[in-house]
């Protein structure tokens, strides 16, 4: 058996793979991040069943009722390196389902794509990682190492029923050397050809609650209160000048300007510049290059009085965070203090949803997965670029236990990624690209564990 036997039949295997994710979709495994939630149960005894069926033994292990987490595995004749495929099986809630071209849970197919809540985020990249499995048990490919598929829940909340949970306790079950999560993957144009962003680490989150204190009246006496709404424009106003510090040490840096043939390597003083410049025609690759570059701070609720005709007492401002990898909570404290300093009657809370992570950029494993995508896709001639993952991931939970991971999920190089719409209406995965996941998979998992 070659490795070119295995992609044709990942080429063979289309209708099998798109019936997977329908089947997945279908599951309506929303998370709203408020107990009881998720349902992640009834997805995991799916795969089960679908591995199952080609003698690949997996367990499912609930952290709460109903929160499933799956973990399947194709051991290997040495036990090392292992490999693993990972997945979050919890979706985001659809707010307007009457806003949806297709139903959000239907998972239709219409003009090669799969429609429905979670198709791209990620149970495209689940089924994936189901079909490359089944394809190398199915041709009974000897592996050195084992091949390991952690599905797990709660990844939209912040993992704290899923990976969260399985490092906490029952770490031996995902003990990897390396690994593959989402959180990368989509095909950048470039002045240089096509390029490939590996993400090796993700910004941190953080939500900062802003508590403004006033005193309650009667609407109609407005002069006897001390109405908090007022003193919010303050807040915002501030937040809204804030110029956090810009730090451009990050690796995809190093390559920017010459991917992107910009006149000047990316430093600290000229990276708003060169982001501004990339806006019009560019605006995918200005905002990445912003968002690398510092700490966001963002309002994203106010909520406070509990009737039209009464002042409120209190008013709180929620705003969310996403830091860099080298800046901790203390930095996060710091900058608001900074922000916030002198403000009455103003008190804050800050809470941590996930710290920032990132593996080494030089490590074997980064080429190995550039090796399998130049496999998987037919071509050598792309760029390469280490990343980070703007949002969080499952992966900031791996990581301690010693697994090198990144976040790649590589799109066909002819899609364009602002079709898939993750946490929006009318979200979508193209069957191509996931012909082109399914095909990098195998070709990694053939490249780090066969004998």
């Amino acid at each position: 058996m070659q490795l070119s036997d295995l992609l044709q039949q990942v080429d063979s295997s289309q209708d099998e793979l798109v019936s997977l994710l329908q089947n997945l979709v279908r599951i309506p495994s929303v998370n709203t991040g408020v107990m009881p939630t998720g349902n992640e149960t009834p997805v995991c005894q799916f795969v089960a069943q679908t591995l199952a069926r080609a003698n690949i033994g997996s367990q499912i292990i609930e952290s709460a009722p109903g929160r499933g987490n799956l973990i399947a595995r194709l051991p290997g004749s040495n036990g090392s390196p292992r490999l693993m495929f990972m997945a979050h099986t919890d979706v985001v809630p659809v707010e307007d389902e009457s806003q949806w071209q297709y139903p959000p849970f239907g998972g239709e197919v219409h003009n090669g794509r799969v429609y429905g809540r979670g198709a791209h985020d990620m149970k495209g990249m689940l089924a994936a990682e189901i079909m490359a499995m089944l394809i190398l048990k199915r041709a009974g490919v000897s592996l050195a190492g084992d091949l390991i598929l952690a599905a797990c829940g709660d990844e939209e909340a912040g993992g704290t029923y899923g990976f969260g949970w399985l490092a906490a306790t029952h770490p031996e079950l995902i003990q990897a050397d390396v690994a593959i999560n989402e959180g990368g993957g989509a095909p950048i144009k470039t002045p240089k050809g096509l390029t490939y962003l590996l993400n090796i680490g993700e910004k941190g989150r953080y939500e900062v609650h802003i508590m403004v204190q006033g005193r309650a009246w009667h609407a109609a006496l407005p002069w006897r209160a001390d109405n908090p709404l007022y003193k919010v424009s303050t807040i915002l106003k501030r937040i809204q000048d804030y110029r956090p510090q810009i730090d451009t040490s990050a690796p995809i840096f190093a390559h920017l300007h010459t991917l992107l043939d910009l006149p000047a390597p990316v430093t600290n003083e000229n990276v708003d510049a060169l982001a501004d410049a990339l806006a019009t025609d560019r605006p995918g690759e200005s905002a990445i290059v912003k968002a690398c570059s510092r700490m966001t701070l963002t309002p994203t609720m106010i909520r406070g009085g509990v009737k039209s005709n009464s002042i409120a007492e209190q008013v709180t401002i929620t705003c969310d965070v996403r830091t860099l990898p080298t800046q901790d909570t203390a930095y996060v404290h710091r900058e608001l203090q900074h922000i916030l300093d002198g403000l009455p009657d103003v008190s804050w809370e800050l809470v941590c949803t996930a710290t920032p992570s990132a593996s080494p950029a030089d490590h074997p494993f980064a080429e190995a997965v550039r090796r399998a995508t130049a496999i998987a896709i037919g071509r050598e001639d792309f760029g390469w670029l280490p990343g980070l993952t703007t949002g969080f991931t499952d992966a900031r939970l791996v990581r301690p236990l010693g697994t090198v991971v990144y976040g790649f999920a590589p799109s066909h190089p002819d899609v364009d990624p602002n079709l898939y719409g993750a946490h929006n209406k009318n979200e979508s995965q193209d069957i191509a690209s996931l012909i082109t996941q399914t095909r990098m998979l195998v070709a990694l998992a053939w490249q780090t564990l066969a004998r």
